[in-house]
């Protein structure tokens, strides 16, 4: 209203003083001039061109009206902005769900100490700030968006890590129907390569039973037709709670997903992977080795051309394998301690000599006791 005033005042000003130049007749002389007769002065270059001088009044209007007119193109730029999703907004994380189509096994931190990729991303976060934002739009339910809700596109370990750190979560308001959302989720996920492959088979599984058309599956996974064929495979023959035991698993590449997911095509494989997935061991390991534990389990024992006895899996007292005894050709056998058990190897060559020690008392007592009966 004060804005409105004084634009109203500054134009009865310059209509005041416009009246004024024109109602005044052209021969009255001004009353200076009739008192006291002064030299004629050259006329100035405005008034010989024809053009007049606006008065302060008029230039203060001009330029109230041009600041007007610039913060009105303002507030459409804002809007267009806004519109078009490119305004980076700041949001609760309580106030963004995830998407409606889940493109991982779990989610970001609830493994503590064992998603290395997460504790790196939000310590990152904690030092920097959130320098990429998040994708979003507003709630598909109408009554989630009245209440200010959303859903993600992408950006869910972000979300995660900023509500960890009890953060606002930087992010981009967009309007997607589920094609473009699930579209751009897959296709962030493709260009950051960070889901891995049983996450992307599991991925795919969702979008077709979401009832979407496999060209927009594999469309928003970036992969082809023969590509898309393997991945349902996989997530059709690996039960998805055992999936969700191992993890993401990225070490673990398609060729050995297949492999797994042919050692649980029958009841057989599933129970042995029931009872290795429930273990002290694996619940204790990282996804790669969960995947390892599991598929060493599951893999079949095929007797050695050469007739030799397979190898042998020597575990802990909680379940976990900590060397494998393999005959390794003319009487001879091995030994194999895996890399996580290097410390138990040092441990086990300082301790050898003693061992085999006590192993010669056991022996020679075992095989003197006859006699010892025999001869008291």
């Amino acid at each position: 209203m004060k804005r409105r005033d004084h634009l109203r005042q500054l134009l009865t000003a310059g209509k005041d003083a416009a009246a004024a130049e024109t109602t005044r007749p052209a021969s009255a002389p001004s009353p200076s001039a009739s008192k006291t007769p002064q030299p004629t002065a050259p006329a100035p270059a405005s008034a010989l061109s024809g053009t007049r001088v606006p008065s302060g009044a008029v230039k203060a209007m001009g330029l109230s009206l041009g600041s007007l007119a610039r913060e009105a193109e303002t507030a459409r730029a804002l809007r267009a902005e806004i519109a078009s999703g490119e305004r980076i907004v700041e949001l609760e994380p309580a106030a963004i769900e995830p998407s409606p189509v889940a493109d991982r096994l779990s989610r970001a931190g609830e493994e503590a100490g064992l998603d290395e990729a997460f504790d790196a991303l939000k310590a990152s976060i904690a030092e920097t700030g959130q320098q990429v934002p998040v994708l979003v739009r507003p709630h598909a339910d109408p009554d989630k968006a009245a209440r200010g809700l959303y859903q993600t596109a992408y950006g869910h370990r972000r979300v995660a890590a900023a509500a960890a750190l009890g953060r606002k979560v930087r992010a981009i308001v967009r309007n997607l129907d589920d094609a473009a959302l699930v579209t751009a989720q897959g296709k962030e996920n493709a260009e950051r390569r960070d889901l891995s492959f049983i996450e992307r088979a599991f991925f795919a599984k969702a979008l077709v039973d979401h009832g979407f058309e496999r060209t927009l599956a594999q469309a928003a996974l970036a992969v082809d037709k023969a590509e898309m064929s393997r991945l349902l495979q996989v997530a059709e023959r690996v039960p998805v709670h055992i999936a969700r035991a191992i993890g993401p698993a990225p070490k673990a590449g398609r060729p050995r997903w297949l492999e797994l997911a042919d050692y649980l095509k029958g009841d057989a494989g599933r129970v042995k992977a029931q009872d290795e997935i429930g273990t002290a061991g694996f619940l204790a390991a990282g996804s790669n080795e969960r995947f390892r534990r599991l598929h060493a389990r599951l893999r079949p024992r095929s007797r050695p051309k050469d007739g030799r006895e397979p190898a042998r899996s020597l575990k802990a007292a909680d379940g976990r394998e900590i060397a494998r005894l393999a005959p390794a050709g003319g009487g001879r056998m091995r030994l194999d301690i895996g890399v996580a058990e290097a410390g138990f190897a040092a441990f086990l060559a300082e301790r050898l000599a003693d061992l085999h020690a006590d192993y010669e008392r056991k022996a020679a007592k075992a095989a003197g006791s006859p006699k010892s009966a025999a001869n008291p």
